[in-house]
């Protein structure tokens, strides 16, 4: 639902946030967001409590929901990208990336990967990761400072990672297979709304800047 996915992101609020600020199990707002649950077929109390956790109204996600259906919004599913480089560059470049955000500051760091069309270079390179990183990054910051996104990148997102990319924080936490698990979903929950959309599971403590 790209409503309520928007309107978390209005108030910088994950999935894991969201549920337990509403009362709402995470799993049910997971199948809201991706479209496998209808929103309108909903328990009501469960609608008045993700509004009332958003500070919004039953009538405005149920009116904004059915505008989404009439246009077709809930029925198309982003492009998926298959990403063929070593995840070791990626790693290599998230660092680096980090760094550059630390030497840099925020809207620096956006100013900067604009002018220089790094997101354009990495997607024409079929380095999609890479691109996918450094938009969900950009959208972040613009997101956190207020400002708006970059529209010369609205293509891009309605593209995701045809599989899902996490940190290595969270790939090196556990090395049993129900650890590593464990792992993978308290990213998934916590993680950046902005790089979730592209498939790319970190939290603000993973792409916090390196000094």
């Amino acid at each position: 639902m790209m409503f309520l996915n928007e309107l978390m992101k209005e108030k910088n609020m994950t999935r894991a946030e969201l549920s337990r600020k509403s009362g709402v199990p995470e799993s049910t707002l997971r199948d809201i967001l991706s479209g496998k649950a209808q929103f309108d077929r909903c328990e009501v109390l469960t609608v008045a409590c993700i509004a009332g956790a958003l500070d919004t109204t039953m009538e405005e996600l149920l009116g904004s929901h059915i505008d989404e259906a009439l246009c077709g919004g809930d029925q198309l599913p982003k492009t998926e990208r298959h990403d063929d480089s070593s995840m070791l560059d990626f790693y290599v470049m998230v660092d680096c990336t980090l760094i550059k955000l630390g030497s840099c500051g925020d809207m620096g760091f956006v100013k900067a990967i604009c002018k220089d069309y790094w997101i354009e270079r990495f997607y024409a390179d079929g380095l999609y990761r890479c691109a996918f990183f450094l938009l969900g990054l950009v959208d972040h910051l613009c997101r956190l400072h207020g400002q708006k996104l970059v529209t010369r990148f609205d293509a891009l997102r309605d593209e995701c990672l045809d599989q899902p990319v996490y940190s290595l924080r969270t790939l090196q936490e556990g090395d049993e297979e129900d650890a590593f698990k464990e792992a993978k979903n308290c990213t998934e929950l916590n993680a950046v709304p902005e790089l979730a959309s592209f498939n790319i599971y970190m939290t603000k403590e993973d792409i916090a800047p390196l000094v």
